[in-house]
């Protein structure tokens, strides 16, 4: 099946060009691809490219708008292309001609640097948040993880040593044939597997990266991009500014663009933005924020991609929940109604659902169970202190609950905080800068540290992607990666997953991903709170025209067609 291209919009009196700001949070600079989460491939997608990806759509209805469609690859290996086995374990890529590196002599882009980006992403010092979908998927990827991981416990982690053992060793299920041609092969078939492919972490990697440490300042300082921009200047944790790659070729790219002459990302710490712009200032587009969304976006009427937002993360290595009936007392005392009006106060127009379960409508194993229903979702504070009471628990330090700065983060933890303390669990709220609170997510500490997160989980993609929430959040992974960040462990849920992972049939997928979920719950490893609905940028902001969206990635703008004013 051929998916045609995204075509541009009706010429307009606004030429191309100009400069495009973007309001972005901390974490989402477009660094070495090799780390950055799903949530920063709109920016990564400026300078990288994968194998495959997405393609914007003027009706986010459209089914195209959630097909992958070829990147570095010529086509999208199928049983009809032959590029796909009759076992669907192997897939077979034909590298597109025509795209090139930024460097001194234009090197094509080949898939020797595909392998590249798939060892990087298992690199001991910071291994890709997505690395835990590729691990269970691709033959001998977790075990090549896995050595790397303990051979770095006696090893120097610096670039050198981090090349040298990237270069001995090899992926048993990812290599090249030559230049032009890679093999991938599963472990088992994968229906979503197309679909992870469209990571940052999928990337392809120059052999100029080696030089540095994946994540580090100077691994950012010396990127090298095969997209439509390079980064040119940048101070970390303000702003980033990217240029037109001069090394870019339209023809051998037909879904992104470069409208813009320069795309600057003003990064935020979440403290919030500048009062006052000038009259003259650079056309903006803003980007959501971790807890909340964006508080002028339009909601899409569309059943795919709801998000859970917010939801509590309880860190569950603190021996503070080591019994089920203190979770359980978290969970009957949040009032989740009052948090749903505090989002239709601050996101007018933006459908919210209090939730009882896990994964959000329009995704991949949503059910409606809850476990721990209130009247009126009002929470029961009196129902909570009986079953603290009822576990012995005694009273100590105050529960830290951290949260985001920005977004509806604050007001989201303050809540929360309250009534927590109101039912017999003295709780303070402890705001962080953005990229703060992500490392802590990344990091968490045991005793001393934080016990509950205010956090949100966008699905990475919106077909077949049950993996998005049940494995990201639950699984005991053997690799680092993925959204468990509180440490979660059970194996039934583990079973659950595996069999979900293993099913050939989606319906088959979904029951076991919504029993996993659900017994999750019931474990209460997070608590729900929120589904929201999906939303957009506005669609014409002032001084900026051709803004789409990319549904895949959290109905993002696609920054490379966005058409900043440049005169007329």
């Amino acid at each position: 099946m051929t998916v045609a291209p995204y075509r541009p919009e009706p010429a307009t009196s606004r030429r191309r060009g100009g400069v495009l700001r973007v309001l972005a949070p901390t974490d989402a600079a477009p660094l070495d691809p090799t780390c950055a989460p799903a949530s920063a491939a709109p920016f990564v997608r400026l300078h990288t490219r994968q194998l495959v990806t997405w393609q914007t759509a003027r009706d986010v209805h459209d089914w195209q708008a959630v097909t992958p469609v070829p990147d570095l690859a010529l086509e999208v290996p199928s049983t009809w292309n032959a590029g796909l086995g009759a076992s669907h374990r192997s897939y077979v890529f034909h590298m597109r001609p025509g795209v090139r590196w930024d460097t001194p002599d234009r090197r094509p882009v080949t898939a020797h640097d595909v392998v590249r980006g798939f060892k990087r992403m298992c690199n001991p010092v910071r291994p890709s948040p997505s690395l835990a979908y590729f691990a269970g998927t691709v033959r001998g990827l977790a075990e090549f993880a896995a050595a790397w991981s303990a051979e770095a416990t006696h090893r120097a982690a610096d670039a050198a040593t981090l090349a040298v053992y990237q270069n001995a060793y090899e992926i048993p299920g990812v290599f090249a044939l030559d230049d032009e041609t890679l093999v991938i092969e599963l472990a088992r078939p994968a229906l979503d597997f197309v679909q992870m492919l469209t990571l940052p972490a999928a990337s392809a990697v120059p052999a100029e990266h080696e030089a540095f440490v994946p994540g580090s300042p100077e691994a950012a300082a010396h990127l090298r991009a095969n997209g439509p921009y390079r980064v040119w200047l940048q101070r970390p944790g303000e702003w980033v500014e990217l240029v037109r790659n001069p090394a870019w070729e339209p023809a051998a790219d037909p879904y992104r663009r470069a409208e813009a002459d320069r795309v600057e990302l003003r990064l935020s710490d979440g403290a919030g933005r500048a009062d006052a712009e000038p009259a003259d200032a650079p056309a903006e587009v803003p980007v959501a924020p971790a807890v909340g969304g964006l508080p002028a976006a339009e909601p899409v009427d569309c059943a795919l991609g709801w998000v859970l937002d917010p939801y509590l993360l309880l860190n569950l290595r603190d021996p503070v929940w080591a019994d089920l009936r203190v979770r359980q007392a978290v969970a009957l005392a949040v009032d989740k109604a009052a948090v749903a009006g505090l989002y239709r106060r601050h996101r007018p127009g933006v459908p919210v659902r209090v939730a009882g379960s896990l994964i959000p409508p329009g995704n991949a194993g949503h059910g409606t169970a809850d476990p721990y229903p209130t009247l009126a979702h009002a929470g029961d504070s009196a129902r909570a202190r009986d079953l603290l009471a009822s576990a012995g628990h005694a009273d100590g330090p105050p529960l830290v609950l951290i949260h985001p700065q920005s977004g509806c983060g604050p007001e989201v933890a303050h809540a929360c905080a309250a009534d927590l303390t109101r039912a017999g669990l003295p709780t303070r709220a402890v705001g962080l800068a953005d990229a703060t609170y992500a490392q802590a997510l990344r990091a968490p500490a045991t005793a001393g540290g934080w016990q509950l997160a205010v956090a949100a989980r966008v699905p990475d993609w919106l077909e077949h992607n049950g993996r998005v929430f049940a494995q990201a959040m639950l699984q005991a992974n053997p690799v680092p990666g993925g959204a468990n960040h509180g440490g979660y462990a059970a194996p039934e849920v583990d079973a659950l997953i595996e069999r979900a992972l293993d099913a050939p049939e989606p319906w088959r997928a979904d029951a076991a991903w919504r029993a996993a979920a659900e017994r999750a719950v019931a474990d209460v490893a997070v608590v729900p709170i929120l589904h929201r609905a999906p939303v957009v940028a506005p669609r014409r902001p002032d001084r900026v025209d051709g803004i789409r969206p990319l549904p895949p990635q959290g109905y993002a703008a696609d920054l490379t067609a966005a058409r900043p004013e440049a005169g007329e």
